[in-house]
């Protein structure tokens, strides 16, 4: 039972780190999902349910080697007399690490701030992405800039995401009027409209900005 505990933990540990660094350079929610994002045929919900039954993996089997090894960590906790000792220097060093990872981390001290200010430029360079598109008139491929949906989608009018640049009114206005719909103006929410044509709201706003 040592030896599976043991290749568990590492296998465990080994997934863990995997999954951790691809959900580090992942994209947020909301723009995996409008890029219908994927990275060796998983998408980021996967990835992130990977990670959570993993984490339970690693920490049974984690518990379960500290049983199974309690003797030798009760020997790295006694002193010259035979003692347990929190004042020993290897438990002393080995707690300040820990303490610095977490004091950094909730403080936002460098180096750490620095890492994950890095993971967030990598999460949002993947809204900054251009897509190849026809041009109807002309058969030409151009390339143009399509921002992902903004958060709370469902709550913004039209004039709003124009504001913000995602879309052109007029032109919105016109799409959603060839589709059935009437009395469509700047104050008209996506969430209503998305109701009415019976689709979802990241569906109405693919339709906007093709």
């Amino acid at each position: 039972m040592k030896k599976i505990t043991s290749l568990s933990l590492g296998f465990s540990f080994l997934i863990m780190s995997y999954s951790g660094i691809i959900l580090f350079i992942a994209p947020h929610g909301r723009v995996s999902k409008w890029l219908d994002w994927h990275l060796f045929g998983l998408d980021k919900a996967q990835y992130q349910e990977l990670h959570t039954t993993t984490m339970v993996a690693f920490l049974f089997f984690g518990i379960l080697h500290i049983c199974f090894n309690w003797k030798p960590i009760m020997c790295y906790m006694k002193d010259s007399s035979k003692k347990i000792s929190f004042t020993k220097k290897e438990f002393l060093i080995a707690l300040f690490i820990n303490v610095v990872f977490v004091v950094g981390t909730l403080t936002s001290t460098q180096p750490f701030k620095g890492f994950l200010d890095l993971g967030g430029s990598l999460k949002d360079s993947w809204g900054q992405q251009s897509f190849k598109v026809i041009s109807k008139s002309s058969e030409k491929s151009i390339e143009v800039s399509i921002k992902p949906p903004p958060e709370q989608l469902g709550r913004k009018t039209l004039q709003e995401l124009n504001d913000m640049g995602n879309i052109n009114l007029k032109k919105a206005i016109t799409i959603l009027e060839s589709k059935g719909l009437h009395d469509i103006d700047g104050t008209s929410r996506i969430k209503p409209i998305a109701n009415e044509l019976e689709l979802t709201p990241t569906d109405i706003y693919k339709l906007l900005t093709e």
